[in-house]
Protein backbone atom coordinates (compact mmCIF):
# COMPACT_ATOMS: atom_id res chain seq x y z
CA UNK A 1 0.00 0.00 0.00
CA UNK A 2 1.74 3.33 -0.94
CA UNK A 3 -0.13 6.81 0.14
CA UNK A 4 -0.26 9.25 -2.89
CA UNK A 5 0.22 12.67 -1.82
CA UNK A 6 -2.25 15.15 -4.28
CA UNK A 7 -1.21 19.29 -4.26
CA UNK A 8 -3.99 20.36 -1.83
CA UNK A 9 -2.17 17.79 0.57
CA UNK A 10 1.04 18.96 0.33
CA UNK A 11 -0.05 22.18 0.70
CA UNK A 12 -1.90 21.25 3.77
CA UNK A 13 1.39 19.76 5.07
CA UNK A 14 3.26 22.70 4.29
CA UNK A 15 1.03 25.01 5.96
CA UNK A 16 1.33 22.91 8.99
CA UNK A 17 4.90 22.83 8.75
CA UNK A 18 5.37 26.88 8.77
CA UNK A 19 2.53 27.21 11.43
CA UNK A 20 5.15 24.86 13.46
CA UNK A 21 7.85 26.94 13.03
CA UNK A 22 6.29 29.97 13.97
CA UNK A 23 5.07 28.42 17.10
CA UNK A 24 8.43 27.37 17.86
CA UNK A 25 9.82 30.59 16.89
CA UNK A 26 7.62 32.55 19.43
CA UNK A 27 7.98 29.81 22.06
CA UNK A 28 11.88 30.17 21.80
CA UNK A 29 11.75 34.22 21.60
CA UNK A 30 9.28 33.62 25.49
CA UNK A 31 11.29 31.06 26.57
CA UNK A 32 14.99 33.54 26.01
CA UNK A 33 12.90 36.33 28.01
CA UNK A 34 11.43 34.44 30.72
CA UNK A 35 15.66 33.05 31.11
CA UNK A 36 16.54 36.81 30.82
CA UNK A 37 14.28 38.03 33.54
CA UNK A 38 15.11 35.12 35.71
CA UNK A 39 18.82 35.68 35.38
CA UNK A 40 18.14 39.78 36.00
CA UNK A 41 16.75 38.64 39.03
CA UNK A 42 19.45 36.36 40.34
CA UNK A 43 21.68 39.13 39.43
CA UNK A 44 20.02 41.44 41.26
CA UNK A 45 19.24 39.16 44.37
CA UNK A 46 22.99 38.84 44.94
CA UNK A 47 23.79 42.21 44.82
CA UNK A 48 21.31 42.81 47.69
CA UNK A 49 23.28 40.70 49.89
CA UNK A 50 26.47 42.13 49.35
CA UNK A 51 27.55 45.13 51.11
CA UNK A 52 27.62 46.91 48.06
CA UNK A 53 25.12 46.99 45.03
CA UNK A 54 26.51 47.10 41.31
CA UNK A 55 26.65 50.70 40.02
CA UNK A 56 28.52 50.71 36.47
CA UNK A 57 31.09 53.88 36.72
CA UNK A 58 30.22 56.35 34.02
CA UNK A 59 33.22 57.05 31.26
CA UNK A 60 33.48 60.78 32.35
CA UNK A 61 33.69 59.57 35.91
CA UNK A 62 36.50 56.93 34.75
CA UNK A 63 38.66 59.13 33.16
CA UNK A 64 38.82 61.49 36.33
CA UNK A 65 39.44 58.59 38.36
CA UNK A 66 42.78 57.41 36.43
CA UNK A 67 43.81 60.81 36.09
CA UNK A 68 43.85 61.58 39.91
CA UNK A 69 45.33 58.06 40.34
CA UNK A 70 48.56 59.08 37.87
CA UNK A 71 49.18 55.22 37.36
CA UNK A 72 52.97 54.48 36.28
CA UNK A 73 53.85 51.36 34.73
CA UNK A 74 54.21 48.77 36.58
CA UNK A 75 51.91 49.77 39.04
CA UNK A 76 49.62 47.80 41.16
CA UNK A 77 45.99 48.73 41.31
CA UNK A 78 43.11 47.32 43.36
CA UNK A 79 40.00 47.58 43.11
CA UNK A 80 37.42 47.23 45.86
CA UNK A 81 34.35 45.78 44.17
CA UNK A 82 35.29 45.79 40.75
CA UNK A 83 32.07 44.99 39.15
CA UNK A 84 32.21 44.94 35.94
CA UNK A 85 35.94 45.34 35.64
CA UNK A 86 35.65 48.45 33.94
CA UNK A 87 38.18 50.18 36.19
CA UNK A 88 40.74 47.25 35.95
CA UNK A 89 40.64 47.68 32.11
CA UNK A 90 41.56 51.60 32.33
CA UNK A 91 44.60 50.78 35.08
CA UNK A 92 45.57 48.04 32.82
CA UNK A 93 45.60 50.06 29.76
CA UNK A 94 47.58 52.63 31.64
CA UNK A 95 50.35 49.60 32.21
CA UNK A 96 49.40 48.44 35.49
CA UNK A 97 48.55 45.28 36.90
CA UNK A 98 45.02 45.32 38.02
CA UNK A 99 43.55 43.73 40.66
CA UNK A 100 39.89 43.23 41.49
CA UNK A 101 37.28 42.05 44.20
CA UNK A 102 34.48 40.64 43.63
CA UNK A 103 31.53 38.31 44.64
CA UNK A 104 29.18 38.70 42.46
CA UNK A 105 29.69 35.39 39.52
CA UNK A 106 28.07 37.29 36.97
CA UNK A 107 29.97 40.42 37.09
CA UNK A 108 33.19 38.16 37.26
CA UNK A 109 31.93 36.44 34.51
CA UNK A 110 31.90 38.96 32.41
CA UNK A 111 35.23 41.00 33.30
CA UNK A 112 36.71 37.64 32.53
CA UNK A 113 35.15 37.43 28.75
CA UNK A 114 35.81 41.51 28.19
CA UNK A 115 39.73 40.50 29.54
CA UNK A 116 40.11 37.80 27.25
CA UNK A 117 38.70 40.12 24.24
CA UNK A 118 41.11 43.17 25.45
CA UNK A 119 44.12 40.97 25.43
CA UNK A 120 44.94 42.09 29.01
CA UNK A 121 44.61 38.10 30.29
CA UNK A 122 48.67 39.39 32.13
CA UNK A 123 47.51 41.99 33.38
CA UNK A 124 43.70 41.97 34.90
CA UNK A 125 43.00 39.09 38.01
CA UNK A 126 39.63 39.41 39.93
CA UNK A 127 39.87 37.71 43.17
CA UNK A 128 36.39 36.31 43.84
CA UNK A 129 36.08 37.28 47.62
CA UNK A 130 35.27 39.75 49.94
CA UNK A 131 36.77 43.56 49.44
CA UNK A 132 37.12 42.93 53.21
CA UNK A 133 39.39 40.47 52.63
CA UNK A 134 41.72 42.19 50.15
CA UNK A 135 45.42 42.23 50.20
CA UNK A 136 45.97 46.02 50.29
CA UNK A 137 49.74 46.15 50.94
CA UNK A 138 50.29 45.09 47.19
CA UNK A 139 48.54 48.31 46.46
CA UNK A 140 50.41 51.18 44.76
CA UNK A 141 46.75 52.45 44.65
CA UNK A 142 43.14 51.30 45.43
CA UNK A 143 39.90 52.64 44.20
CA UNK A 144 36.78 52.64 46.23
CA UNK A 145 33.22 53.15 45.47
CA UNK A 146 30.92 53.10 48.55
CA UNK A 147 27.29 54.17 49.56
CA UNK A 148 27.42 56.40 53.05
CA UNK A 149 26.30 54.06 55.35
CA UNK A 150 29.87 51.93 54.51
CA UNK A 151 32.41 54.55 53.90
CA UNK A 152 33.73 54.71 57.23
CA UNK A 153 34.51 51.30 57.58
CA UNK A 154 36.15 51.57 53.80
CA UNK A 155 38.47 54.42 55.15
CA UNK A 156 39.30 52.59 59.02
CA UNK A 157 39.92 49.35 56.48
CA UNK A 158 42.29 50.95 53.97
CA UNK A 159 44.24 53.20 56.21
CA UNK A 160 45.11 50.19 58.79
CA UNK A 161 45.45 47.59 56.01
CA UNK A 162 47.05 49.95 53.16
CA UNK A 163 50.99 50.78 52.88
CA UNK A 164 51.77 54.24 53.89
CA UNK A 165 52.09 56.70 50.49
CA UNK A 166 49.28 54.43 48.65
CA UNK A 167 46.99 56.75 46.85
CA UNK A 168 43.26 56.07 47.10
CA UNK A 169 40.28 57.25 44.94
CA UNK A 170 36.80 57.34 46.12
CA UNK A 171 33.89 57.39 43.87
CA UNK A 172 30.74 59.18 45.07
CA UNK A 173 31.33 59.72 48.90
CA UNK A 174 34.54 61.20 50.62
CA UNK A 175 35.86 59.61 53.67
CA UNK A 176 34.30 61.28 56.75
CA UNK A 177 37.35 61.96 59.19
CA UNK A 178 40.04 62.23 56.31
CA UNK A 179 40.64 65.62 53.98
CA UNK A 180 41.33 64.57 50.22
CA UNK A 181 43.85 65.98 48.58
CA UNK A 182 42.02 66.54 45.13
CA UNK A 183 38.53 66.85 44.40
CA UNK A 184 36.30 67.04 41.31
CA UNK A 185 33.01 65.92 40.55
CA UNK A 186 32.54 63.54 43.30
CA UNK A 187 35.80 62.00 43.37
CA UNK A 188 38.02 62.18 45.69
CA UNK A 189 42.13 61.43 46.15
CA UNK A 190 43.65 60.53 49.60
CA UNK A 191 47.12 59.45 50.36
CA UNK A 192 47.51 56.89 53.01
CA UNK A 193 49.50 58.19 55.68
CA UNK A 194 50.36 56.05 59.11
Amino acid sequence: MSIVLTTPSVHFLLQKFEMIIIIATILLIICAFLLLVILMGVFYAVDFFLDLPYVATKRNKIETIIKFAKIKEGETVVDLGSGDGRLLFAAAQKGAKAIGYELNPFLIALTLIHTKLKGLGNQVWVERQSFWRADLKVADVIFVYSLKKTIKKFEDFIYKNARPGTRVVVNLHPFPDKKPTKEESGIYLYKVTN
